[in-house]
């Protein structure tokens, strides 16, 4: 936990200098995830969003956008009659999107970008309980993704965001090791729902 609350701080403080001459906010919402390349599929994993973000104008219609996140992303199945098997993996996350944005409508702006991410700690469980760590692949501890979305303006400082965000590189190695052409590991692939704040 000190290591998160350093990193969080020295993001902040680092944001926080260089925003003078930005607009900026903040943000928190929900995200769905599943891992591609595990076997479980579906988006059934729910979790939470939240951080800051500024944002400079290029022109009428863009915008640079830069954001500090926290998120949660990973995978769940649970039991059924079919499989008894409980699994759940939540990975908690730090990430800086950099992002531009396109306003299509007055009301409506799409972006697109990526984000380094930076792994902090994650909780794998079965039926059993915690899942012995010592013989699964460890998680990388630096990531990248490519992110994609489309945002409705709700009033002059509130805007509503649905982003989707996939890993470019895994995040961790398959257990047994092998690759196969493009499907190097195991891919975070993430939805997120997010509610903004802007201050102007």
């Amino acid at each position: 936990m000190k290591n998160f609350t350093l990193i969080i701080s020295l993001l902040f403080i680092t944001e926080i200098s260089f925003s003078q001459p930005f607009e900026g906010g903040f943000f928190a919402g929900m995200t769905a995830s599943q891992v591609d390349g595990d076997t479980y599929g579906g988006f059934n994993k729910i979790g939470l969003s939240a951080g800051g973000y500024i944002t400079k104008e290029i022109n009428r219609n863009s915008n640079w956008k830069a954001e500090l996140r926290y998120i949660q992303k990973g995978a769940y199945s649970k039991p059924s009659d079919e499989n008894p098997n409980l699994y759940k993996l939540t990975i908690h996350y730090v990430e800086i999107p950099l992002m531009y944005q396109y306003k299509i409508h007055p009301m409506l702006l799409i972006d697109a970008g990526i984000s380094p991410d930076i792994y902090l700690f994650h909780k794998e469980e079965d039926q059993y309980g915690e899942m012995d760590q010592e013989y699964r692949p460890p998680y990388h501890h630096f990531g990248l993704n490519g992110n994609i979305g489309i945002y409705y303006t709700m009033t002059e400082n509130i805007m509503a965001g649905l982003r989707s965000s996939y890993n470019l590189i895994p995040m961790r190695d398959h257990a047994s090791s092998q690759t196969y052409l493009l499907n190097r590991g195991q891919y975070n692939n993430v939805i997120s729902f997010t509610i903004y704040y802007h201050f102007k």
